[in-house]
Protein backbone atom coordinates (compact mmCIF):
# COMPACT_ATOMS: atom_id res chain seq x y z
CA UNK A 1 0.00 0.00 0.00
CA UNK A 2 1.60 3.13 -1.13
CA UNK A 3 1.22 5.84 1.68
CA UNK A 4 1.46 9.58 0.51
CA UNK A 5 1.84 12.10 3.77
CA UNK A 6 0.93 15.67 2.96
CA UNK A 7 1.39 17.18 6.75
CA UNK A 8 4.48 18.89 5.72
CA UNK A 9 3.36 20.31 2.10
CA UNK A 10 0.17 21.99 4.22
CA UNK A 11 1.00 25.17 6.55
CA UNK A 12 0.20 24.67 9.66
CA UNK A 13 -2.17 28.00 9.87
CA UNK A 14 -4.13 27.52 6.39
CA UNK A 15 -7.48 27.09 7.92
CA UNK A 16 -7.45 30.48 9.44
CA UNK A 17 -6.60 32.14 5.43
CA UNK A 18 -9.48 29.93 4.14
CA UNK A 19 -11.74 31.03 6.85
CA UNK A 20 -12.16 34.63 4.89
CA UNK A 21 -14.40 32.53 2.47
CA UNK A 22 -17.29 32.57 5.22
CA UNK A 23 -17.46 36.58 5.88
CA UNK A 24 -16.99 36.67 1.46
CA UNK A 25 -19.69 34.20 0.57
CA UNK A 26 -21.94 35.96 2.55
CA UNK A 27 -21.23 39.40 1.17
CA UNK A 28 -22.01 37.51 -2.37
CA UNK A 29 -24.66 35.54 -1.59
CA UNK A 30 -26.13 38.80 0.08
CA UNK A 31 -25.86 41.06 -3.19
CA UNK A 32 -27.05 38.13 -5.04
CA UNK A 33 -29.90 38.07 -3.55
CA UNK A 34 -30.54 41.94 -2.98
CA UNK A 35 -29.75 42.36 -6.87
CA UNK A 36 -30.96 38.89 -8.46
CA UNK A 37 -30.64 40.64 -11.80
CA UNK A 38 -27.69 41.92 -11.46
CA UNK A 39 -26.24 38.05 -10.55
CA UNK A 40 -27.65 36.93 -13.58
CA UNK A 41 -26.47 40.07 -16.10
CA UNK A 42 -22.23 39.12 -14.05
CA UNK A 43 -22.62 34.99 -15.21
CA UNK A 44 -24.51 35.65 -18.85
CA UNK A 45 -21.17 37.99 -19.35
CA UNK A 46 -18.76 35.62 -18.08
CA UNK A 47 -20.87 32.59 -20.12
CA UNK A 48 -20.54 34.74 -23.30
CA UNK A 49 -16.64 35.17 -22.94
CA UNK A 50 -15.58 31.77 -21.48
CA UNK A 51 -17.98 28.33 -21.46
CA UNK A 52 -17.61 27.22 -18.02
CA UNK A 53 -20.07 24.81 -16.39
CA UNK A 54 -21.76 24.92 -13.30
CA UNK A 55 -19.01 23.05 -10.82
CA UNK A 56 -16.25 25.67 -13.00
CA UNK A 57 -18.46 28.34 -12.05
CA UNK A 58 -19.29 27.16 -8.84
CA UNK A 59 -15.23 27.46 -7.85
CA UNK A 60 -15.09 31.12 -9.63
CA UNK A 61 -17.69 31.80 -6.95
CA UNK A 62 -15.73 30.27 -3.92
CA UNK A 63 -12.30 31.70 -4.85
CA UNK A 64 -13.72 34.94 -5.23
CA UNK A 65 -15.51 35.32 -1.97
CA UNK A 66 -11.78 34.16 -0.45
CA UNK A 67 -10.40 37.20 -2.18
CA UNK A 68 -13.04 39.40 -0.80
CA UNK A 69 -13.23 37.74 2.36
CA UNK A 70 -9.90 38.34 3.12
CA UNK A 71 -10.62 42.17 3.19
CA UNK A 72 -13.05 42.11 5.41
CA UNK A 73 -11.33 39.36 8.20
CA UNK A 74 -8.18 42.20 7.83
CA UNK A 75 -10.66 44.91 9.10
CA UNK A 76 -12.04 42.23 11.43
CA UNK A 77 -8.63 41.73 12.56
CA UNK A 78 -7.99 45.37 12.86
CA UNK A 79 -11.33 45.89 15.07
CA UNK A 80 -10.07 42.78 17.52
CA UNK A 81 -6.77 44.72 17.77
CA UNK A 82 -8.55 47.84 18.46
CA UNK A 83 -10.18 46.67 20.90
CA UNK A 84 -6.91 44.61 22.92
CA UNK A 85 -5.53 48.22 22.65
CA UNK A 86 -8.55 50.25 24.31
CA UNK A 87 -7.84 47.13 27.36
CA UNK A 88 -4.44 47.59 27.52
CA UNK A 89 -4.71 51.64 27.41
CA UNK A 90 -7.28 50.76 30.12
CA UNK A 91 -5.01 49.15 32.15
CA UNK A 92 -2.27 51.50 31.74
CA UNK A 93 -4.34 54.28 32.72
CA UNK A 94 -5.21 52.67 35.85
CA UNK A 95 -1.41 51.84 36.98
CA UNK A 96 -0.72 55.72 36.27
CA UNK A 97 -3.16 56.70 38.80
CA UNK A 98 -4.93 55.22 41.38
CA UNK A 99 -2.65 52.09 40.85
CA UNK A 100 0.45 54.13 41.30
CA UNK A 101 3.04 53.71 43.91
CA UNK A 102 3.23 58.02 44.67
CA UNK A 103 -0.52 57.90 45.28
CA UNK A 104 -0.27 55.32 47.35
CA UNK A 105 2.75 57.35 49.44
CA UNK A 106 0.31 60.44 48.86
CA UNK A 107 -2.41 58.78 50.12
CA UNK A 108 -0.90 57.49 54.06
CA UNK A 109 0.84 60.68 54.40
CA UNK A 110 -3.02 61.83 54.01
CA UNK A 111 -4.87 59.15 55.83
CA UNK A 112 -2.58 60.07 58.95
CA UNK A 113 -2.07 58.73 62.27
CA UNK A 114 -4.19 57.65 63.53
CA UNK A 115 -6.00 56.58 60.20
CA UNK A 116 -9.07 59.20 59.45
CA UNK A 117 -12.35 57.66 59.07
CA UNK A 118 -14.56 60.78 56.41
CA UNK A 119 -15.89 59.86 53.59
CA UNK A 120 -12.92 60.70 50.77
CA UNK A 121 -10.31 58.83 52.46
CA UNK A 122 -12.72 55.21 52.29
CA UNK A 123 -13.62 56.27 48.91
CA UNK A 124 -10.19 56.55 48.16
CA UNK A 125 -9.16 53.63 49.61
CA UNK A 126 -11.26 51.77 47.99
CA UNK A 127 -10.02 52.69 44.18
CA UNK A 128 -6.90 52.32 45.20
CA UNK A 129 -7.60 48.84 46.38
CA UNK A 130 -9.46 47.49 43.69
CA UNK A 131 -6.30 49.40 41.32
CA UNK A 132 -3.68 47.75 43.16
CA UNK A 133 -5.69 44.44 42.98
CA UNK A 134 -5.63 44.72 38.79
CA UNK A 135 -1.68 44.58 38.76
CA UNK A 136 -1.15 42.53 42.11
CA UNK A 137 -4.05 39.85 42.76
CA UNK A 138 -3.91 38.05 46.03
CA UNK A 139 -6.33 35.07 44.59
CA UNK A 140 -3.49 34.93 41.69
CA UNK A 141 -0.82 34.30 44.23
CA UNK A 142 -1.69 30.21 43.89
CA UNK A 143 -1.94 29.55 40.57
CA UNK A 144 1.61 31.42 40.30
CA UNK A 145 3.06 28.91 42.75
CA UNK A 146 1.90 26.04 40.13
CA UNK A 147 2.78 27.77 37.14
CA UNK A 148 6.90 28.47 38.90
CA UNK A 149 6.81 24.74 39.39
CA UNK A 150 5.44 23.61 36.66
CA UNK A 151 7.56 26.30 34.17
CA UNK A 152 10.72 24.47 36.13
CA UNK A 153 9.89 21.06 35.90
CA UNK A 154 9.16 21.78 31.96
CA UNK A 155 12.96 23.49 32.07
CA UNK A 156 14.26 20.32 33.50
CA UNK A 157 12.66 17.86 31.10
CA UNK A 158 12.31 18.95 27.57
CA UNK A 159 15.23 20.99 27.48
CA UNK A 160 17.94 20.00 30.44
CA UNK A 161 18.11 23.68 31.91
CA UNK A 162 18.37 23.75 35.76
CA UNK A 163 16.94 27.06 37.02
CA UNK A 164 17.49 26.39 40.67
CA UNK A 165 16.12 27.47 43.75
CA UNK A 166 17.58 30.74 44.50
CA UNK A 167 15.74 33.03 41.97
CA UNK A 168 12.79 34.35 43.40
CA UNK A 169 9.78 33.41 42.10
CA UNK A 170 8.12 36.86 41.38
CA UNK A 171 11.57 38.17 39.48
CA UNK A 172 11.34 39.44 35.99
CA UNK A 173 13.51 36.53 34.70
CA UNK A 174 10.22 34.08 35.09
CA UNK A 175 8.17 36.29 33.54
CA UNK A 176 9.83 35.87 30.20
CA UNK A 177 9.98 32.07 30.72
CA UNK A 178 6.12 32.68 31.19
CA UNK A 179 6.00 34.66 28.23
CA UNK A 180 7.91 32.41 25.84
CA UNK A 181 7.27 28.63 26.66
CA UNK A 182 3.92 26.70 26.44
CA UNK A 183 2.25 25.32 23.53
CA UNK A 184 -1.32 26.96 22.52
CA UNK A 185 -4.56 26.58 23.53
CA UNK A 186 -7.00 25.58 21.44
CA UNK A 187 -9.85 27.16 22.80
CA UNK A 188 -8.32 30.31 22.54
CA UNK A 189 -7.21 29.62 19.04
CA UNK A 190 -10.69 28.70 18.17
CA UNK A 191 -12.09 31.38 20.16
CA UNK A 192 -10.37 33.78 18.60
CA UNK A 193 -11.08 33.02 15.05
CA UNK A 194 -14.48 32.62 15.63
CA UNK A 195 -14.68 36.38 16.46
CA UNK A 196 -13.17 37.38 13.62
CA UNK A 197 -15.10 35.10 11.45
CA UNK A 198 -18.33 36.58 13.17
CA UNK A 199 -17.15 40.44 13.14
CA UNK A 200 -16.22 39.37 9.76
CA UNK A 201 -19.78 38.63 8.48
CA UNK A 202 -20.99 41.51 10.17
CA UNK A 203 -19.23 44.29 8.44
CA UNK A 204 -19.64 42.39 5.42
CA UNK A 205 -23.83 42.42 5.87
CA UNK A 206 -23.12 45.99 6.89
CA UNK A 207 -20.83 46.74 3.12
CA UNK A 208 -23.77 44.91 1.77
CA UNK A 209 -26.90 46.82 3.14
CA UNK A 210 -25.03 50.38 2.13
CA UNK A 211 -24.74 48.89 -1.18
CA UNK A 212 -28.01 47.48 -2.20
CA UNK A 213 -30.91 49.71 -0.52
CA UNK A 214 -33.16 46.49 -1.15
CA UNK A 215 -31.05 44.90 2.12
CA UNK A 216 -32.29 47.35 4.20
CA UNK A 217 -34.80 45.91 6.02
CA UNK A 218 -35.31 44.80 9.58
CA UNK A 219 -34.60 41.31 9.59
CA UNK A 220 -31.16 41.40 7.35
CA UNK A 221 -30.41 44.07 9.53
CA UNK A 222 -30.70 42.30 12.63
CA UNK A 223 -29.07 39.13 11.64
CA UNK A 224 -25.75 41.85 10.66
CA UNK A 225 -26.22 43.27 13.68
CA UNK A 226 -26.24 39.48 15.94
CA UNK A 227 -22.39 38.78 13.80
CA UNK A 228 -21.23 41.78 14.57
CA UNK A 229 -22.52 41.84 18.61
CA UNK A 230 -21.26 38.32 18.70
CA UNK A 231 -17.63 38.89 17.52
CA UNK A 232 -17.29 42.17 19.60
CA UNK A 233 -18.41 39.90 22.54
CA UNK A 234 -15.84 37.37 21.80
CA UNK A 235 -13.35 39.48 21.41
CA UNK A 236 -14.00 41.40 24.62
CA UNK A 237 -13.95 38.01 26.53
CA UNK A 238 -10.60 37.08 25.13
CA UNK A 239 -9.39 40.84 26.20
CA UNK A 240 -10.90 40.27 29.34
CA UNK A 241 -8.71 36.89 29.55
CA UNK A 242 -5.30 38.35 28.33
CA UNK A 243 -5.38 41.16 31.37
CA UNK A 244 -7.03 39.62 34.26
CA UNK A 245 -3.91 38.67 36.66
CA UNK A 246 -5.93 35.65 37.84
CA UNK A 247 -7.48 34.37 34.75
CA UNK A 248 -3.88 34.93 32.62
CA UNK A 249 -2.20 32.95 34.96
CA UNK A 250 -4.46 30.36 34.38
CA UNK A 251 -4.36 30.07 30.77
CA UNK A 252 -0.36 30.07 30.97
CA UNK A 253 -0.97 27.38 33.18
CA UNK A 254 -2.51 25.50 31.32
CA UNK A 255 -0.42 26.06 27.99
CA UNK A 256 2.90 25.31 30.15
CA UNK A 257 1.09 21.60 31.62
CA UNK A 258 -0.35 21.07 27.87
CA UNK A 259 3.57 21.10 26.52
CA UNK A 260 4.92 19.47 29.94
CA UNK A 261 2.80 15.91 29.15
CA UNK A 262 4.06 16.39 25.59
CA UNK A 263 8.05 16.49 26.75
CA UNK A 264 7.25 13.91 29.61
CA UNK A 265 5.19 11.57 26.37
CA UNK A 266 8.12 11.89 24.13
CA UNK A 267 10.81 11.36 27.03
CA UNK A 268 9.01 8.29 28.16
CA UNK A 269 9.20 6.57 23.92
CA UNK A 270 13.04 6.33 24.03
CA UNK A 271 13.39 4.13 27.18
CA UNK A 272 10.44 2.53 26.20
CA UNK A 273 11.95 1.31 22.71
CA UNK A 274 15.43 0.74 24.36
CA UNK A 275 13.51 -1.65 26.85
CA UNK A 276 11.85 -3.41 23.84
CA UNK A 277 15.04 -4.07 22.24
CA UNK A 278 17.03 -5.17 25.08
CA UNK A 279 14.29 -8.39 24.65
CA UNK A 280 14.31 -8.74 21.51
CA UNK A 281 18.47 -9.45 21.52
CA UNK A 282 18.15 -11.53 24.83
CA UNK A 283 15.31 -13.88 22.83
CA UNK A 284 17.59 -14.00 19.35
CA UNK A 285 20.65 -14.94 21.56
CA UNK A 286 18.78 -18.05 22.75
Amino acid sequence: MIRIDISRAIPPRLGAYLLGIIPGVFFEASVAIGDPHFAASVVCRVREIYAFGPYTLLVLFLASGLLVGQGFSLAAWIADLLIASAFALWRYAIRITFGSQWLDRRFGKLQGIPPKRNSFIRLLSRLIFWARGREYSVEARPVLKCLYVAVERLLKVRYGIDVGRDMQRDDIEWGVWYSVLGKPLKGFQEASMSSRVFLGCGLAGFTAVYALSALRGRYFIALCIIFTFAGCFTSVDLARWRFNPVKRSIARLRSILLELSEASTMAEKPSSDSGKGASIDANDGE
